[in-house]
């Protein structure tokens, strides 16, 4: 049996809700991160991707489509 997901959200492995995408900044460093976090509990996932050029991408993509 396969079940069908949608590919646009990922789910907390905790409580199956879509993680909360956001922009992220180093605390010390200043430096631009994207963080995932589960919006029910911070506590089940919060994971950040630093790699610079990916983010890079990522910001101005979200700018260009505002």
């Amino acid at each position: 049996m396969t079940q069908e997901t949608d590919k646009t959200t990922v789910s907390c492995h905790i409580c199956q809700a879509a993680l909360k995408v956001k922009l992220a900044r180093g605390r010390k460093s200043g430096k631009p991160f994207v963080m995932l976090a589960c919006p029910e509990d911070g506590r089940h996932i919060r994971a950040f991707i630093a790699d610079r050029t990916y983010v890079e991408n990522l910001i101005c993509q979200a700018e260009e489509k505002l």
